[in-house]
């Protein structure tokens, strides 16, 4: 997620920042790194996810304390050394393996890979089905049991000559000890005496499979998922969300523009527009000015039991006239217009 990056950096706000704070300097660095303004540019486009990934955690206050205590390293370390009995890898440079620690804290519901495994392959994904979440159809290459050995790998076994049998390796890093899986033996502490020639020893084969993906609601562009089959076969894919004509997203809302004619902007007037759920009909009130950005609430992005909300930015056009007729109107427009402004200053 975040490669050991500190969250609160990464949004360039403080330890102590409010939630005001924090959602200010979301959007402002959202609408910077948005690949909507930046096209084919993939540094912006991770640099996108990591923020909208920071701020997924920052602007949830329970998240929020658990991360707190993760950073502080309350998380990890009490009389008993790792919290909950359990070791994590924290690698080089500070919190490595940093997406896989958040992702076992904070939960969230859906497997995620580490951000260390390679993808099998990319499937792409409407704007609207990452948003929403919903069920596409793709060919994706999956593995499954090797045919030839049954996933043994091979035959006979024999004590890891890396751990010694031990499966583990420990590392220490200053005050932090790590232990980690052996390399050499997956953590079994054991060997194969003779690779599957099939396999090279992995026990595992790959093939291309149409299946079923089912996408969690608030997905984003170079999200991980790992599906698994009845089967024993298995994938990692990633996500890649089409952008849409229309709609974006910025975190848990969903933003758009429409535009209106002065003559309704001025009386007010409904129009149609589009949402994640489909088009529904909206007012502009009388006297809407350009740039004027209104709420709907409850059309944003799902997210637990609630959703954000969609905001549309209007847009005022002033056509030029097409004719004499339409002149003379505006022309008197123009003069009601200086009379009341002579009342007004009296």
């Amino acid at each position: 997620m975040t490669d050991g990056r500190d969250l609160y950096a990464i949004l360039g706000v403080g330890e102590k920042a409010t939630e005001d704070e924090i959602k200010k300097a979301y959007r402002k660095l959202a609408r910077k790194y948005h690949p909507d303004a930046n096209q084919g540019d993939r540094r912006a486009e991770e640099k996108f996810k990591e923020i909208s990934d920071a701020y997924d955690v920052l602007r949830d206050s329970e998240k929020r304390a658990r991360y707190d205590d993760l950073r502080s390293g309350r998380a990890f370390f009490g009389d008993a050394g790792a919290a909950g009995g359990e070791s994590y890898d924290m690698g080089g440079g500070g919190f490595g393996g940093f997406e896989d620690l958040l992702s076992t804290l904070f939960g969230g519901g859906r497997p995620r890979p580490s951000a260390r495994q390679a993808p099998s392959g990319e499937v792409v994904i409407p704007f609207a089905t990452a948003a929403r979440g919903g069920v596409v159809d793709a060919v994706v290459r999956v593995e499954r049991p090797c045919p030839a050995c049954g996933g043994a790998g091979g035959t006979g076994e024999k004590t890891c000559p890396t751990c010694k049998g031990s499966g583990t390796r420990t590392e220490k890093r200053g005050a932090f000890s790590t232990m980690h899986a052996c390399t050499g033996c997956g953590g079994t502490g054991r060997v194969l005496t003779a690779k599957c020639g099939s396999c090279s020893g992995t026990g595992r084969a790959s093939s291309n499979q149409r299946m079923s993906i089912d996408v969690p609601p608030g997905s984003s562009d170079g999200d991980l998922l790992r599906l698994r089959q009845p089967d024993g076969s298995s994938a990692i894919i990633r996500l890649r969300v089409s952008p849409d004509r229309f709609l974006r997203r910025e975190g848990l809302d969903i933003h758009c523009s429409v535009t209106v004619t002065a003559p309704r902007a001025a009386l007010g007037t409904t129009m149609t527009v589009r949402t994640l759920d489909g088009r529904i009909r909206l007012r502009i009130p009388p006297g809407t000015q350009p740039g004027t950005i209104l709420r709907i609430p409850g059309k944003g992005v799902p997210h637990g039991s609630s959703r954000g909300d969609q905001y549309v930015r209007v847009e005022v056009s002033v056509p030029v006239p097409a004719n004499d007729d339409e002149r003379r109107l505006w022309e008197q427009l123009q003069s009601l217009e200086g009379i009341r402004r002579q009342h007004g200053s009296e």
